[in-house]
């Protein structure tokens, strides 16, 4: 089999699927210049890469396999329309487990204000500036998937009080989640009024793009905190630079972007009270070696032309 890597984004997945591959197969790195594209391949593997008609003919390839979850790049129509497999990988196990880290060291970031304390030490400042406590804090999960469960088993040792949002109301769910109270959709004022964190654990589609507009930003208290770790598609960019320049937000936390990567230039990396990463959540030693392994077997599966897992198309 002949897999190959598409774009540059996240530079140490191949590495990961070789060393999964035991020899077993040829991995490929395409860099995306289209006229230096291989063809022949069996499987493609985008990397934050946009992956059409174009790309599909060229290639030859039979199957389109994330590293992960997120299809938000490949055009589906297109795939079926030429009998091209997609599959993916959700995230659970260790790549839920990554993120939800990653959401909690962005929280602490912004309570704890990291740039401004930065400054402290090259400015031989001790002691300051003071930060926030995250003991009694609002929390508000926006979406009940895997991710918001991992993060809410670890975020409630900090003594958070923990709300949930959701299209569907579901009494288990509310207490495997340990909410104190779950809102449906219909009442996200009510619910995001009383929200001091508001972390976006959507799954984004078209129907999910801006889901939280200035509007849905200016119910949560006073100073509250914004933390993505979703998609970029799922906050409406303007209005949550409204809401930082005006103050009526304390922060926000961004691992996911609009375009990515994201531009140098953008004009929130500027804020004070925004710390943006590179859409590295779910980026461990850990997830990457169990997404590795699930992308192998799913190839492998492929091979023998047995049943996919996770298939979506």
């Amino acid at each position: 089999m002949r897999v190959m890597f598409c774009g540059r984004a996240f530079p140490e997945m191949p590495s990961y699927l070789i060393d999964a591959f035991k020899g077993q197969h040829e991995v490929l790195i395409w860099d995306g210049a289209f006229e230096s594209m291989p063809s022949n391949i069996d499987v493609i593997i985008p990397r934050a890469m946009r992956i059409g008609p174009a790309e599909m003919d060229r290639s030859g390839a039979k199957l389109i396999q994330q590293f992960g979850v997120g299809l938000d790049g490949v055009d589906i129509p297109a795939a079926i329309e030429r009998g091209i497999a997609v599959a993916n990988v959700p995230g659970t196990g260790a790549n839920a487990d990554s993120v939800a880290e990653h959401a909690i060291m962005l929280i602490l970031m912004l309570l704890r204000q990291v740039k401004a304390t930065q400054e402290s030490v090259r400015s031989g400042i001790l002691g300051g500036p003071a930060g926030k406590a995250l003991l009694g804090q609002t929390v508000c999960l926006y979406g009940l998937g895997s991710i918001a469960e991992a993060i809410a088993t670890r975020i409630t040792p900090f003594g958070v009080r923990l709300i949930g949002l959701t299209r569907t109301l579901d009494s288990a769910k509310t207490a495997r989640f340990r909410l104190e109270r779950c809102y449906p959709t219909e009442n996200i004022k009510t619910c995001l009024s009383q929200t001091d964190i508001l972390i976006m654990c959507v799954r984004h589609t078209r129907e999910t793009t801006d889901l939280v507009g200035e509007a849905e930003l200016r119910w949560l208290r006073q100073g509250g905190l914004v933390i993505n770790i979703a998609r970029g598609g799922l906050i409406n960019r303007e209005g949550l630079e409204k809401c930082l320049a005006d103050g009526h937000l304390g922060g926000a936390g961004l691992d996911v972007f609009w375009e990515e990567p994201a531009d140098p230039a953008d004009t929130l990396l500027t804020y004070p009270n925004v710390v943006a990463t590179p859409h590295v959540a779910g980026i461990t030693d850990r997830s990457l070696c169990d997404i590795a392994d699930e992308v192998c077997a799913n190839i492998l599966r492929f091979a023998r032309h047995e049943p996919l897992r996770h298939r979506v198309a």
